[in-house]
């Protein structure tokens, strides 16, 4: 008999990192071969730019989560429950109301909880209040929690009331497994007559998309492709009225991208400029190393853990970010690098190591 597990999951849209992940689970076959399993989404926001805000129609998600859950339990009986956690604000509040619900469940069967949680803060936010302390303990109490990496454990240090920690790097799919990428790279290296940077990333303030507007102004024979959404109307004045100001002839605006539009993109790349400020574990980045791509970012999250010295740079401070620019474009555009972070990328971050780490984890099985 399989175990059956609930898992309850952010899916897109709107499609940012956990929901990226979200989509993934559910499509997992070797998930489904493992377990029996139900999953109810969790709906919060309609857009990126609605994450984190409060409006009444998250008052009506929140009761019809709360709802399905209560239905699964009665009717599904799980054996485990996967759930994405959150951190702060009304999502934390609708965490905590709803971990009601398997907390008396618990009381009646054994089962075993896991809290997956796609970003960072814990510390900071159980610092501000003793009232927040408290709700924070009371919703991990005598839970797994499944964390990116392991840089993020001190970040429960205050709130050691859970049982295990376990570790589940994100991947991303290969979107070059059916070619000879050996031979493709050679023929990248080759020739080089432009070479382009790109910015993939949604187009707002925390993601550092100034910072890269202001290297593109100052790289004026460098190709700087910026493709993602805007955060707000106030980004996207921003962005155009700067290409405007500066006549900035060299930046190139594709949109939101996906598919083969944005392999291609990534394929004509030899830069990947990614100048977070508040970031757990970008997807972006492991793509980027999956297409041979090294990447300068920041020291975010677990940032550090996905480059290594010769897969990319980050920077503590962002005023440093034009030293590190240059030292890439001398050290970084060649098929050695490119080659190099395409192993990175296989022995790491590939979705079948994420699916068996994840299947491993939920039979409480050592990763």
């Amino acid at each position: 008999m399989k175990e059956k597990i609930l898992f309850i999951l952010h899916t897109s849209p709107p499609k940012h990192g956990a929901a990226k992940v979200g989509d993934f689970i559910i499509e997992s076959k070797k998930v489904r071969n493992a377990f029996e399993c139900k999953f109810i989404p969790i709906k919060s926001s309609e857009s990126i730019a609605d994450i984190g805000k409060f409006n009444f129609k998250k008052i009506k998600y929140i009761i019809e989560l709360y709802f399905k859950v209560l239905y699964s339990l009665i009717t599904f009986r799980p054996d485990k429950i996967y759930y994405t956690s959150s951190i702060r604000s009304i999502a934390l509040y609708r965490d905590i109301l709803i971990s009601t619900l398997w907390k008396v469940y618990s009381k009646f069967k054994n089962i075993e909880i896991f809290y997956h949680y796609h970003t960072k803060g814990v510390n900071e936010y159980v610092s501000k209040s003793k009232i927040n302390l408290l709700l924070t303990k009371f919703f991990i109490k005598n839970i797994n929690l499944i964390l990116l990496s392991p840089l993020f454990e001190k970040d429960f240090e205050k709130v050691k009331v859970y049982k295990k920690v376990y570790f589940l790097p994100n991947g991303v799919e290969d979107s070059l497994k059916n070619e000879d990428f050996a031979k493709y790279f050679e023929e990248k290296y080759n020739n080089i007559e432009n070479i382009e940077v790109l910015y993939l990333a949604h187009i707002m303030k925390s993601k550092g998309y100034k910072e890269a507007l202001d290297l593109a102004n100052k790289y004026r024979d460098i190709v700087f492709n910026f493709a993602g959404s805007f955060g707000s109307v106030e980004d996207k004045k921003y962005f155009f009225d700067y290409i405007y100001k500066y006549n900035l002839k060299n930046v190139k605006y594709h949109g939101f991208v996906s598919g083969h539009t944005k392999d291609d993109l990534w394929k004509r790349s030899y830069l990947y400029i990614y100048p977070s400020k508040n970031d757990a574990f970008p997807l972006s980045i492991l793509e980027s190393l999956s297409f041979g791509v090294p990447t300068i970012s920041t020291n975010q999250g677990s940032i550090p853990y996905i480059l290594d010295k010769k897969s990319g740079i980050f920077v503590g401070n962002l005023n440093e970010l034009e030293d590190v620019f240059n030292f890439a474009l001398e050290n970084f555009i060649n098929l050695k690098s490119a080659m190099y972070c395409r192993q990175r990328y296989l022995e790491n971050f590939t979705l079948d190591k994420f699916e068996d780490n994840l299947v491993k984890i939920l039979k409480e099985e050592n990763v």
